[in-house]
């Protein structure tokens, strides 16, 4: 064989050989592709905290407005079947929760709920359920072990007049039954809290 020859040889077979290891085709190493893997992996679940973090483990908070006079509210109540209404409880501040059995955020919030009307009651707490059917209510306040009073509104009617605008909703009034604050989405003990006290400052 030519020299020439065999220099062609020793370079095809140069060239047919694997990567040295620990190195990508490419002539990367391998730790540099599994450390920007790593880099990538942590920017995922640093975004997932955020996310976290800024969603609803805090709840959604009071956002105050001009007082204005609450609609009537008045109808039975999908547990007991009696009536309820604004006029059974004046002169005393009023937190209208507007909720749905089959509402996720409303679930979510209904511990807390229970808890403040226990620990407020100087104000009153009426439900208002939502386009809900009364089986699904009576399951609801067993499993969240309700006592406050809610008023049946299946066609939506009643949240509607209060300016819905998603659930849940709180409305707080004052003690003249004005609308002084809203809560839009689930929120915590210390959002209801911060509602009832701009509600009393009214």
């Amino acid at each position: 064989m030519s020299q020439r020859r065999a220099k062609q040889a020793r370079q095809t077979v140069r060239g047919a050989r694997p990567a040295p290891p620990g190195r990508g085709g490419s002539g990367t190493p391998k730790w540099l592709w599994i450390a920007l893997a790593a880099v990538a992996v942590g920017a995922v679940v640093a975004a997932g905290v955020l996310r976290a973090g800024s969603g609803g483990a805090a709840g959604a908070s009071p956002r105050a407005s001009e007082p204005e006079a609450a609609p009537e509210l008045s109808g039975t109540d999908p547990i007991s079947g009696k009536e309820v209404g604004l006029d059974a409880y004046a002169g005393k501040p009023v937190v209208v929760n507007v909720w749905a059995s089959w509402c996720p955020g409303c679930n979510e919030e209904a511990a807390d709920l229970r808890k403040f009307a226990k620990q407020h009651p100087e104000a009153q707490v009426i439900g208002i359920d939502y386009q809900d059917t009364k089986s699904g209510a009576a399951s609801f306040y067993k499993r969240w072990s309700w006592s406050h009073p809610s008023i049946f509104d299946p066609s939506g009617e009643l949240a509607n007049e209060l300016g819905l605008q998603g659930l849940p909703t709180t409305v707080f009034l004052d003690a003249q039954h004005r609308i002084v604050t809203r809560i839009v989405g689930a929120t915590t003990l210390s959002g209801f809290e911060e509602g009832l006290r701009a509600a009393k400052k009214a």
